[in-house]
């Protein structure tokens, strides 16, 4: 499994990016929201702007960790077969983390 470093540091880069941009729109957004109330909550992630702000953001977030994680773990991990499972078990749980917020969002809208 041969890994390009260059391109994985400028996504790394771009998600942070990204997340920056996407995390100021929510902030901003939910500053007119009454976040005590249920309902003006429920209505907020139902626009579906703002849920797929939230989709990005939170994807954004976890690609940005997975190519963190994946660098730590090829520099401190020098045991060939060790590092392999590290990786399969990472991958595995990024991509059910993925899953289910994609899941957790599309039900909201629902």
């Amino acid at each position: 499994m041969k890994t390009n470093y260059s391109i994985n540091w400028l996504l790394q880069k771009i998600f942070a990016l990204v997340f920056i941009v996407f995390f100021f729109y929510t902030i901003l957004s939910l500053s007119n929201v009454d976040l005590q109330s249920f309902e003006s909550t429920i209505v907020w992630f139902r626009n579906y702007s703002n849920s797929f702000v939230i989709l990005i953001l939170f994807l954004t977030i976890i690609l940005h960790s997975n190519i963190g994680l994946s660098s730590i773990i090829d520099d401190y991990i020098h045991n060939k077969n060790l590092k392999k499972n590290i990786l399969l078990f990472k991958n595995f749980f990024f991509f059910s983390i993925i899953f289910l917020l994609t899941l957790s969002l599309f039900s909201i809208i629902k």
